[in-house]
Parts: structure tokens; C-alpha cells; sequence
């Protein structure tokens, strides 16, 4: 079976039944996947419909596709999981958000605690983002989502515990005592869920106090005490099997 790419593409881009594609994904459709007038694309518009569409004209500027009969995709998780990740060492992030969105998450948060080693100010982590949100994209496409979950940040701890205090769900990962097992925090019928991931040197115990007055629970990941950039992952594993499977 031939390769259709999957393509993003917003709603004020299509009229009438034709989609316009221009920029790095006409470039990647046109350059480097080689397709031509008359090849297939998959085209989703970000609100859950997706299209066999079929290239009719390529320009200067790009090109555009017909669209098919829409169809209504049922990928995403019934609920919104926010992942609120204190920002790693090195290129760990990249790995965070490539895994949280293969998994199902809405979006992922990058967040400035206390013992984060790293700590990029909000100007540097601007230039980064553009390229966190094509690895976003690209994990989207790869496993058939119909959305491409947002990359955030940097936001500080208090402002983050906040955020996901106003959750329907929320929690805060902890290897420490006064942990409850996922299965007794997570609970059937929430819109929204939202938990924060500690940095290499974990939360502190002051934060741990912050985040306790704002009413969120502090959850336990089990015997092992995980990598940063592991965790995530296994939240929205243990998220997906306890609530949406």
C-alpha cells in the first residue's frame, strides 16, 4: 500500500472543499516526498475531521488538494491530559514530548522548579520552541492523531500548580512518602486531567507543601523510582489503561 502523508491543516485554509498547503509542509509534500498532481494526501483540519484529498494544483506558492467526504477520526482520549514537565537536562525534552504525544496527551508544559538544573529563561526556550512543536507534529502524524498537542512554557511551579489545580483531576508525581497509587487518584467521567513531572533532582519538599495547599495529591509511580523524561510516559500509559481502553 502506498504512503499517504498525513497533513495539519488549519480551517481558515480550506473553502469550498479545497485545502491550500504552502510553507515547509508544500516543500516536504512537493520535495521531498515527490508527490505530484493527482497523489493522495490525508489531511486533518485540527477539529477532529480528516480527508483523502487529492492534489489538483501545484504553484509557486504551494499547492492545493480536493477534498473527500470528511471523516469523523476517534484517536484522541476522551479527556484533555496536560503534562507539566520541570524542564530536564539536554535534549530530554525533545524525548518527553515525542512519547507524551504518541500517548495521548493535549499538551505538554514545560515548567521552570527549583532543582531544575537547566534553566533556560523564557526568551531562549522561544527559539527552541518552533522546532518542540515540529517534533510534536511529526509524533502526531507518525501515530494518527487528529490534533497536534501544544508545547507551553516556561512557566514557574506556582503557576503551574495552579493550572492544574483548576483541573478535574490533578496530582503531582512524588517518590516520597504520602503517595497515593494512581488507581485510587484517577476517577471515571473528568474532562480534564493534569499532572506534573519533577526535574532530575526531583521536587522539593517545599514545593511538595505548595502543591498540597493547593489541594493537589501527590501520586506514587510505583517501586521504582523513574528517569524524568520516563515518567510521563508511564502516567499517560497508566492514564489510557485505567480510563480510556
Amino acid at each position: 500500500m502506498a504512503f499517504i502523508p498525513r497533513i495539519y491543516v488549519g480551517s481558515d485554509m480550506i473553502n469550498d472543499g479545497i485545502a491550500f498547503i504552502n510553507g515547509s509542509d508544500a516543500n516536504h509534500i512537493l520535495r521531498v516526498l515527490r508527490k505530484v498532481k493527482g497523489d493522495e494526501l490525508h489531511i486533518c483540519d485540527m477539529h477532529g475531521n480528516s480527508y483523502r484529498a487529492t492534489i489538483n494544483e501545484i504553484t509557486d506558492d504551494g499547492l492545493t488538494a480536493i477534498l473527500g467526504e470528511p471523516e469523523k477520526e476517534n484517536c484522541e482520549m476522551p479527556f484533555k491530559v496536560s503534562v507539566y514537565q520541570c524542564f530536564p537536562k539536554g535534549d530530554k525534552l525533545e524525548t518527553v514530548i515525542q512519547k507524551a504525544v504518541e500517548l495521548g496527551a493535549h499538551e505538554i508544559v514545560a515548567v521552570m522548579s527549583e532543582r531544575c538544573v537547566a534553566k533556560p529563561d523564557s526568551k531562549a526556550f522561544a527559539k527552541r520552541l518552533e522546532r518542540l512543536m515540529k517534533i510534536s507534529e511529526s509524533a502526531a502524524a507518525q501515530c494518527g492523531r487528529s490534533y497536534i498537542p501544544q508545547v507551553r512554557g516556561i512557566i514557574s511551579y506556582a503557576d503551574a500548580i495552579k493550572e492544574i489545580s483548576e483541573k478535574d483531576v490533578g496530582f503531582i508525581c512524588y517518590e516520597g512518602d504520602g503517595t497515593l497509587p494512581l488507581p485510587q487518584i484517577l476517577k471515571d467521567g473528568v474532562k480534564s486531567i493534569g499532572f506534573l513531572i519533577g526535574p532530575e533532582g526531583g521536587i522539593s519538599a517545599k514545593e511538595v507543601e505548595k502543591a498540597k495547599e493547593c489541594g493537589l495529591q501527590l501520586a506514587g509511580l510505583g517501586k521504582r523510582i523513574l528517569r524524568t523524561e520516563t515518567a510521563s510516559g508511564y502516567v499517560l500509559s497508566a492514564i489510557s489503561v485505567l480510563l480510556e481502553i
